[in-house]
């Protein structure tokens, strides 16, 4: 008898458990579809099914060790937040774009509520955080932690330094770097929120953060890779504005490296730094043999 109810358990937990997967699967495609028809942007859409996926493969790993243990006041409250996000989504104006970033961590809150309850929120706290820091706009939070830390100051400072030591006649006021050609005269480049590689710094730690939660790292590590992602983001930041601050005289040259497609270079290139550094921590510990898979 006992058997039997154990078994009568495990199927509606599977049975659960496919739903579940599925109200995940369609609120993605969902989600996703918004963010193209908002932004038109190939490269956020790439980002967005990057992170979903991620958030998504979170969960899939301790499937087995989630309980599904809802009531009928918790179900109710998460199917009703469901429903207010899809109505809502619907109907966003063009100045409410910013509420999109909020579609994922809402949509997880509800299925949480779903399967689990009020109680069972905790065991999905990781996955929660990811569905919120992942999405949330970068400018937002780039900007409040630029006031804080003064990122633009900084990295023009240390942009400053290195035109100094290349040997150009440069002065730092600010976030403004002042260069002086004796041929051309004085040239201020100032550098802003974008120009500072907060995005790149952002996205670097975004990855470094989904780094450490899926592979087994030691505590020193957890602490270190997001550090190190940090470092090679401002780094490159740097880079950039010296690159920036020289090409003022050439109209052209600083519209191609302040534009799109020269911010992807520094971007794309801070990817390819960490991928190398992540790819070599994780082989010298062991960790990307399939025996030390979790």
């Amino acid at each position: 008898m006992i058997n039997n109810n154990l078994v009568f358990y495990r199927e509606i937990a599977k049975k659960n458990g496919f739903w579940l997967w599925t109200i995940l699967l369609f609120l993605g495609v969902f989600y996703l579809n918004l963010v193209w028809k908002a932004l038109g942007n190939i490269d956020d859409l790439i980002t967005n099914i990057l992170f979903y996926g991620a958030v998504l493969g979170l969960i899939w790993r301790r499937r087995d060790r989630i309980n599904l243990n809802s009531n009928f006041f918790a179900s109710f409250l998460g199917l009703s937040l469901l429903v207010v996000i899809v109505i809502k989504t619907l109907s966003l104006f063009s100045f409410e774009s910013n509420l999109l970033s909020l579609v994922p961590f809402c949509a997880g809150l509800g299925v949480a509520l779903i399967a689990s309850g009020l109680r069972g929120l905790r065991q999905y706290g990781q996955e929660l955080f990811f569905a919120w820091f992942l999405f949330f706009p970068t400018g937002l939070i780039g900007n409040f932690i630029d006031n804080i830390v003064k990122i633009t100051v900084l990295n023009a400072k240390f942009a400053t330094y290195c035109l100094y030591y290349l040997g150009f006649n440069v002065i730092n006021r600010g976030n403004e770097v002042i260069l002086s050609l004796p041929s051309l005269g004085n040239y201020k480049a100032i550098v802003d929120y974008s120009c500072a590689g907060m995005p790149m710094i952002l996205l670097m730690l975004k990855l470094s953060l989904l780094l450490v939660s899926f592979f087994p790292v030691a505590k020193s590590q957890c602490f270190s890779i997001p550090m190190v992602s940090i470092v090679i983001g401002f780094v490159l930041g740097v880079v950039r504005v010296c690159i920036l601050t020289l090409a003022i005289p050439e109209q052209a040259t600083f519209d191609y490296w302040h534009g799109t497609e020269g911010s992807q270079i520094f971007s794309t290139a801070a990817i390819m730094i960490f991928a190398a550094f992540a790819y070599w921590m994780l082989n010298r510990d062991g960790l990307l043999d399939s025996s030390h898979a979790t």
